[in-house]
């Protein structure tokens, strides 16, 4: 694909280095990201003044710093807030520990992430799934990524945390969003502050505010409780190992970071898995044969029952995946590379260029789920869940949402993209989603799967077909 850095004033200064405003890079974070890789290579640097960010491309390098979390550790939030502030509680959830508060965290998080677990809950994935197409009309016009969201709100509030009353939910996810949001906004400033800074943090002081008064009201609503429930946050809340149970602090923490983390990156990776599949008619055909038997659903009990679809998973999280890049902190003095990196300095990792690296990936804007038939990529070239010892906790759960929800929806419906729409993925708060969502039309689940052509930047990132319309004998509908 074609990346400039657009609007942002910069200029080489060394090798690897190049001088930049961090506020103009986090304008245009995506294309930034792939002209970084274009000048430098397999590490770069974006410089102000005395600050640096470094910027890691190679899978070797990808490996130094994920797998050393005491050289290298978590601070995915840049603005912790003062001690006493809830800006200081609700960012205390796994994805910002370190050492053995991360290390007990993780092990009183893995029971309920356990792939028995997990399987626990895939009636009430189910249902909460058939419930929200039950809304869905044939003719319907609408945004897929809105659809996906308001899904997620719903499987993510009551499986993880028990909520049936979805306007709570949504309330929460909404505000967890936007503090997320201005966490990343805010955060940028401040490693260079700005006049805007001061104003954006007090912001974000107030919706962290408000944020931890929501979910220390859902808490309470569990403490009220007669009995331990099936969802997460009520068997974390009965857990105890020898220290005891999670503190106040870090159960405030990991509801919302595990709350963030489950629905927005869920709802972007099926978002963009969906538009894919609309715009690659045959790899759709071929995917809703797999799930249909004359109109009825197969309902496979094991991933290798329907192996295109895992095929199309890995694909799509390869080519569009929603943690766009990730970050650690050097915690002394260290050579990363050719680069010498000082203690603090923050170190990004981006599987949105490694997954594209030509001489890991052939035609690697190719969306080609038959590559997986022999591919077999090697530790940290393939990383949509992280890498190392801090491997994603809720990813084989968000695997399995996915496994669920895609075979039901194209059971039923065929998503056709609105033809010439303007489609642009962007970076935000460490995610790859539409900017403007993906507005799409539902259609009976007949197989006469069309691509369209389309606007916008999507096309840069995706190589996309030819637009054709498959002519295929008619199916039944479910």
């Amino acid at each position: 694909m074609s990346s400039a850095f657009g609007p942002m004033a910069s200029q080489v200064s060394g090798p690897h280095v190049t001088q930049a405003s961090f506020q103009e890079f986090s304008q245009d974070i995506l294309h930034n990201l792939f002209e970084l890789h274009a000048r430098h290579g397999e590490i770069a640097a974006i410089e102000e003044g005395t600050q640096r960010i470094v910027f890691l491309f190679d899978p070797a390098l990808n490996q130094q710093v994920l797998s050393d979390t005491s050289t290298f550790e978590a601070r995915f939030f840049a603005l912790r807030g003062p001690k006493t502030s809830s800006q200081r509680r609700v960012t205390s959830g796994l994805l910002a520990m370190n050492g053995d508060q991360h290390r007990r965290n993780r092990r009183m998080l893995k029971d309920v992430f356990s792939l028995q677990a997990i399987a626990s809950y895939g009636d009430t994935v189910t249902h909460l799934i058939d419930r929200h197409m039950a809304d869905w009309r044939v003719g319907q016009q609408t945004d897929l990524n809105e659809e996906m969201t308001r899904l997620m709100l719903s499987i993510t509030s009551t499986i993880l945390f028990g909520l049936e009353n979805f306007d709570q939910a949504y309330e929460l996810g909404e505000l967890i969003a936007e503090w997320v949001a201005q966490n990343h906004k805010v955060g940028t400033g401040a490693l260079v502050p700005s006049d805007s800074f001061s104003t954006g943090y007090e912001t974000l002081l107030a919706t962290a505010q408000k944020l931890e008064a929501s979910v220390l009201q859902m808490i309470e609503q569990h403490r009220r409780q007669a009995t331990v429930g099936k969802d997460i946050l009520s068997i974390l809340m009965a857990s105890h190992d020898d220290e005891g149970g999670l503190s106040e602090e870090e159960f405030v923490g990991q509801t919302c970071v595990l709350f963030a983390a489950a629905h927005m990156t869920t709802a972007h990776s099926m978002t963009w898995m969906l538009t894919l599949l609309a715009q690659h008619p045959r790899v759709a055909q071929q995917l809703y044969d797999q799930i249909n038997d004359d109109g009825t659903l197969v309902e496979p009990t094991n991933a290798s029952e329907l192996p295109l679809m895992e095929r199309v998973i890995k694909e799509s999280m390869r080519i569009l995946p929603a943690s766009a890049y990730s970050q650690r902190v050097a915690a002394q003095s260290v050579q990363v590379g050719p680069l010498h990196v000082s203690r603090g300095t923050p170190i990004v990792f981006t599987p949105l260029v490694t997954h594209r690296l030509e001489h890991l990936y052939a035609q690697p804007n190719v969306f080609d789920p038959d590559r997986w038939l022999t591919l077999k990529p090697k530790p940290y070239t393939y990383i949509p869940f992280g890498g190392g010892n801090r491997l994603c906790i809720g990813g084989p759960l968000a695997l399995e949402i996915i496994r669920t929800a895609i075979p039901r929806f194209l059971s039923k419906y065929r998503f056709e993209i609105e033809a010439n729409a303007t489609v642009d993925a962007e970076v935000q708060s460490t995610m790859l989603q539409p900017s403007h969502g993906v507005p799409v039309t539902l259609h009976p689940a007949d197989g006469r799967f069309t691509s369209v052509p389309l606007s916008g930047n999507l096309p840069e990132l995706v190589e996309m077909p030819e637009p054709e319309s498959l002519e295929v004998a008619p199916r039944k509908p479910r």
